[in-house]
C-alpha cells in the first residue's frame, strides 16, 4: 500500500546502462501525491462485488509487458465483463518483464479517493486532487538546462534602469 507518510516511490530501470556520475542505472521514478492525506487502496472486502470487478484497485502498482489488448486495468469490457479480468488476469499468466527478451513494460498506477461522504459533498462531491508525477531518473550527468544560454534581452543596462525608474519601479535612490 501507498503510505505518503513514508515517501514512497518507484524506480524502473535499465541494469544495462549506467549512469557514470551516479554509478547506478538510469530510470525513472514514478511518485505519487495527494492534497491531503495519504489515500488508501480499495477499502471493500475480498468476498464484495465492488473489489471482484475493481480488483485492480486493491493494489498500488501493477506491472505487465506491453500487449496491444491489454487497455483497460478492469479488462476490455469492464461493467459486463467476468470479475478477475484485466490486471489480476494478466499477472497471473506470470509472463517475463524484459530481462534478455526486451520488450516495453506499462506501469500501471491505481490511485483514488476513499472517504466519508458529508452532508457538504451532496449533490456534488467537491474535488479531490490526485495524481502522480514520472521523472526521468539517472539519465543526465547534471541538469540538462544548467548551460542554456541567457535570454535576449533588448537594450542596455542603462536603458533597462531608466524604464523601472520611469515606470515607479525604482529603487529610493532614483535607480
Amino acid at each position: 500500500m501507498c503510505d505518503q507518510t513514508k515517501a514512497r516511490t518507484w524506480r524502473v530501470s535499465n541494469p544495462s546502462v549506467i549512469n557514470p556520475i551516479t554509478s547506478q542505472s538510469v530510470g525513472y521514478k514514478l511518485v505519487p501525491f495527494t492534497r491531503g492525506p495519504a489515500q488508501p487502496v480499495l477499502l471493500t472486502g475480498s468476498d464484495c462485488a465492488v473489489t471482484a470487478k475493481g480488483e485492480f484497485a486493491t493494489k498500488n502498482l501493477w506491472v505487465t509487458p506491453h500487449a496491444d489488448d491489454e487497455r483497460f486495468p478492469a479488462g476490455e469490457f469492464t461493467p459486463q465483463g467476468e470479475p478477475g479480468q484485466g490486471l489480476p488476469a494478466w499477472t497471473k499468466a506470470d509472463r517475463s518483464l524484459g530481462g534478455t527478451e526486451g520488450g516495453d513494460v506499462v506501469l500501471w498506477h491505481a490511485f483514488g479517493v476513499a472517504h466519508v461522504p458529508r452532508p457538504e459533498d451532496f449533490p456534488c462531491m467537491n474535488v479531490e486532487h490526485v495524481g502522480f508525477s514520472f521523472k526521468p531518473d539517472g539519465f543526465f550527468q547534471g541538469n540538462p538546462g544548467i548551460d542554456l544560454p541567457p535570454p535576449d534581452i533588448a537594450g542596455s543596462k542603462e536603458e533597462l534602469a531608466g524604464a523601472c525608474c520611469a515606470s515607479g519601479n525604482g529603487h529610493a535612490n532614483g535607480h
